[in-house]
């Protein structure tokens, strides 16, 4: 039987009967091998947390866990954790309580398996993004905050604080962002889990995404009745994240 030439879905190499080549499947193997190599450091990152607290769900409970002063770094982590997870899924891997290290590092090792499925380019794009946005938090660009991801390719923006100054910023898409609609986006993902904290922490968190707010402006808005504290935090009056941006956009 002769083979059906046909083009990669990735490259448009010529391949027979398969379709994605032998290249782009060498190259996914080295990506998610890169991914397991290089999440323990972009885990150290996400670990230096302030004192802000968001509800997270696990199965159906509600419990409170500190969110990290590099948000981008935290978001980034979730998603190549579940991105590991989905990948044991399509391996049919027994992935109970399995680091997200090792779930990567056996895909890396089964990649033309993964590129024999349906979904195959998907899996690919997912893995060429998340190298991207993993390698540009362990060496990010310099003077440049994370402030949030594009609306029309979910590319990360980093902004300079010109870029904060124009309110607008071109993606690498071609796509031009408007800046505060980035950043709305970020502090809306993190207010739906009920992010809180002291005005200090709250400070330093939209700091870390290019949002200037003092501690005394957070203050002071309290005394003058425009936010409310929700708890106390050792002695200190603790505000919800939301409330605090939408005082500053009042």
């Amino acid at each position: 039987m002769v083979a059906t030439i046909v083009g990669c879905a990735l490259c448009g190499a010529e391949t027979a009967d398969a379709q994605v080549c032998g290249k782009c499947v060498v190259e996914l193997s080295h990506m998610l091998h890169h991914l397991a190599v290089r999440l323990p450091d972009l885990r150290v990152i996400a670990a230096k947390k302030a004192s802000v607290m968001v509800r997270e769900s696990r199965h159906g409970s509600r419990t409170v866990a500190p969110v990290p002063v590099n948000v981008g770094a935290w978001q980034l982590q979730q998603s190549i954790v579940e991105y590991a997870v989905q990948l044991g899924k399509a391996l049919g891997l027994h992935i109970v309580r399995v680091h997200a290290e090792s779930l990567l590092g056996v895909a890396a090792k089964r990649a033309q398996r993964l590129m024999s499925r349906n979904d195959a380019v998907q899996i690919y794009k997912l893995a060429e993004t998340a190298v991207h946005r993993l390698d540009k938090q362990l060496e990010p660009p310099a003077e440049r905050v994370l402030i949030g991801q594009c609306d029309h390719c979910g590319n990360d923006i980093w902004s300079s604080e010109d870029d904060l100054a124009a309110g607008w910023q071109p993606c690498s898409c071609g796509h031009t962002v408007n800046i505060h609609q980035v950043q709305e986006q970020q502090m809306f993902s993190l207010a739906l889990s009920g992010a809180q904290g002291t005005a200090a922490d709250l400070s330093k968190l939209l700091k870390g995404c290019g949002i200037e707010v003092r501690r005394l402006t957070i203050t002071q808005w309290k005394n003058r009745g425009i936010i409310k504290q929700v708890s106390q935090q050792e002695g200190h009056p603790v505000f919800l994240l939301w409330d605090v941006w939408q005082a500053l956009n009042r």
